[in-house]
C-alpha cells in the first residue's frame, strides 16, 4: 500500500531547510541550546557566538539579546529587543567588551531569546560543548543507539536523530484497546488507562509535540455523550492539549486503516493530517514554539497505554492492553516543497523505544524496507 495522491499532494508543501550545526551552550541548570554558527550576523530564532573582536567591529542589532560570558560565568546580560520592543525604551546598545579580557558574546534572537532568558542570569555557569555528530554514507545524522523512557505510559516510540527533518508521515491500522475493568477512577467510574497513536517531534530537545488519534468519548446526532471513550479522535499538544470537534467525520474506530502526517508548515507551525482517504480527514496547522529554521528537529511515531495522572511516575499495574496495530509504512521528510526527499523510515533512521522496558511490547516486523511493522502493548506482559 502506498501513500493516497491526497497525503502525498499536501505533504508537498513542507516547510524549510537549514545547515547544521555541531555546537552548543550549556547552562548551568542543564538546559541546551544550537549554536547556529561563529562570527556572522545572527538571524531569525538563531543564537550565534561573537569572538570579542569580532562584536567589537560588528556588533548584532537591537532585535535580540546579548550576553557577555567571561571565565565561563554569564557577565552581562542585555536584552535589547526587550528593552526597545516591549519596554518601548531606548536601545541600550551593544555589550561593551574593552578591557574585559578573554570571553565570547552569545546574541540571540526570537526563540533563541526566550531561551537565554529563561536560562542565562549574571554570575550563572555556562559551558560551550561540541557535539560529535554521526553520519551515514547519505549525510543523514544517526540516531542514539538508545534512549532513557519517560515513566508514567506504556509505549512503543519509534524516533529519529536531530536533523534537518522536515516532517514525517505514514499509514496505519488502528489497533484494537482492551480497558482494566478492576482500574477506574472511583468518582467517574471511567477507566485510568488510556490509548493513543500519534506522531509528532521536538526541536532542539527543549520543545516537544505531540500530534495524532486518542481514544476518547463521541457524540451522537443528539448530542448525547457515549458512556465510555469508543473512538479514536485527532489531537495536538504543545503546551496546551488541542483536539478536533467531537464530531462523526473526524471519528476513526478500531480496524481502520488511516494516513497520519505531522509536517513543518512554515517557522513555528506544524501542520497535523489525519485520514482514512475517502470521506474522513481532519488537518490543522498549529503553533509549534522553537520549530524555527535554525533550529534541528526530530520526529516520531508511537503506540500508546497512557496512565491518567501518571506522568513521571512508575507506571501502575494494570491489565490493559491494544492489541492488532499496524503500520503499514512510514516516511520521513527531508527538504522544501516538491522537492523534499520522501524517505523510507527503516530500523536504520530510528531509536527503537520499549517502554516501560520491551516485557510489554510486542513488536512483529512485516516490510523492514517500508517501516512495517506490527505491534501489541500489554500492560501485563504475555508470558
Amino acid at each position: 500500500m502506498r501513500l493516497s495522491l491526497l497525503l502525498m499532494t499536501i505533504l508537498a508543501f513542507a516547510g524549510f531547510v537549514q545547515a547544521q550545526n555541531s555546537t552548543e551552550i550549556i547552562a548551568e541548570n542543564g538546559q541546551k541550546h544550537k549554536i547556529a554558527a561563529k562570527d556572522r550576523q545572527r538571524g531569525n530564532d538563531e543564537m550565534v557566538y561573537y569572538t570579542l573582536a569580532y562584536y567589537k567591529k560588528n556588533p548584532a542589532n537591537q532585535s535580540g539579546i546579548d550576553v557577555l560570558v567571561i571565565d565561563n560565568k554569564v557577565s552581562v546580560v542585555q536584552d535589547r529587543a526587550g528593552a526597545v520592543y516591549l519596554e518601548k525604551k531606548s536601545d541600550p546598545g551593544a555589550v561593551k567588551v574593552d578591557g574585559t579580557g578573554k570571553g565570547f558574546i552569545l546574541s540571540a534572537n526570537g526563540e533563541a531569546r526566550k531561551w537565554v532568558l529563561a536560562n542565562l542570569k549574571p554570575g550563572s555557569e555556562v559551558k560551550v560543548n561540541e557535539v560529535v555528530i554521526t553520519k551515514n554514507a547519505a549525510g543523514e545524522v544517526v540516531p542514539a543507539a538508545s534512549i532513557p523512557c519517560f515513566a508514567g505510559a506504556y509505549y512503543r516510540k519509534a524516533v529519529t536523530s536531530f536533523d534537518v527533518w522536515t516532517g514525517i508521515a505514514g499509514i496505519v491500522k488502528l489497533g484494537a484497546p482492551k480497558v482494566d475493568e478492576d482500574r477506574l477512577n472511583p468518582q467517574t467510574k471511567q477507566p485510568l488507562d488510556n490509548f493513543s497513536v500519534y506522531m509528532g517531534g521536538n526541536a532542539g530537545g527543549n520543545y516537544e509535540v505531540d500530534a495524532g488519534l486518542a481514544w476518547e468519548f463521541t457524540v451522537d446526532e443528539n448530542g448525547k455523550r457515549s458512556e465510555r471513550r469508543n473512538a479514536f479522535r485527532p489531537f495536538w499538544r504543545t503546551k496546551t492539549w488541542n483536539a478536533a470537534p467531537a464530531q462523526k467525520e473526524y471519528y476513526f474506530y478500531p480496524g481502520e486503516t488511516v494516513q497520519m502526517a505531522v509536517l513543518i508548515a512554515g517557522s513555528g507551525k506544524l501542520r497535523l493530517i489525519i485520514s482514512d482517504g475517502k470521506a474522513k480527514t481532519f488537518q490543522t496547522d498549529f503553533d509549534a514554539e522553537g520549530f524555527a529554521p535554525n533550529v534541528m528537529r526530530q520526529f516520531k511515531r508511537v503506540n500508546a497505554i497512557d496512565q491518567f495522572g501518571n506522568e513521571g511516575k512508575p507506571v501502575q499495574p494494570t491489565k490493559a492492553q491494544v492489541t492488532g496495530a499496524e503500520w503499514l509504512q512510514t516516511i520521513l521528510l527531508r527538504g522544501e516543497g516538491a522537492a523534499a526527499k520522501q524517505i523510507p523510515m527503516d530500523k536504520t533512521r530510528f531509536t527503537d523505544m520499549r517502554c516501560a522496558d520491551e516485557s510489554y511490547i510486542v513488536v512483529a516486523p512485516t516490510d523492514a524496507a517500508k517501516g512495517a511493522e506490527k505491534i501489541d502493548i500489554y500492560g501485563t506482559p504475555k508470558k
